[in-house]
């Protein structure tokens, strides 16, 4: 019968974790046996795949957040503008407000109202 002999090969695996740190830390010849499947590869590549899908629709996503938070702040903004002028036109419509703005002018507001002129042959 035969005996076996301790492999005593410096390239053996034991003379390789002690030396390289990557391979101690990604040691996965336990799990594997030695080899890595090929249906775990397609495996990861697919997940691979899935996460790269999920990270581009997440910063698309937060993109349209943020155009949106714009968008909302400009729109209070132009808002805020167009009760301002409508406020200010309110003021400027008002008879006591033209009243001052004709005093540079030396005109005065008529104290008298208007009259309506009617055609002989239109009445009302």
């Amino acid at each position: 019968m035969a005996t076996s002999i301790p492999n005593n090969d410096p390239t053996s695996k034991k003379a390789n974790q002690k030396g390289d740190p990557f391979e101690i830390l990604f040691d996965i010849d336990h799990l594997t046996g030695g080899e890595l499947p090929v249906e775990w590869i397609k495996k990861i590549v697919f997940i691979a795949f899935l996460i790269l899908i999920y990270i581009y629709y997440s910063m698309l996503a937060d993109g349209k957040i943020h155009q949106i938070a714009k968008s909302k702040a400009e729109l209070e903004e132009l808002r805020a503008d167009y009760t301002t002028q409508k406020a200010e036109f309110m003021k400027k419509g008002k008879q006591s407000y033209l009243a001052e703005a004709m005093k540079k002018y030396k005109l005065e507001v008529s104290l008298t109202p208007p009259y309506k002129i009617v055609e002989e042959g239109k009445k009302d």
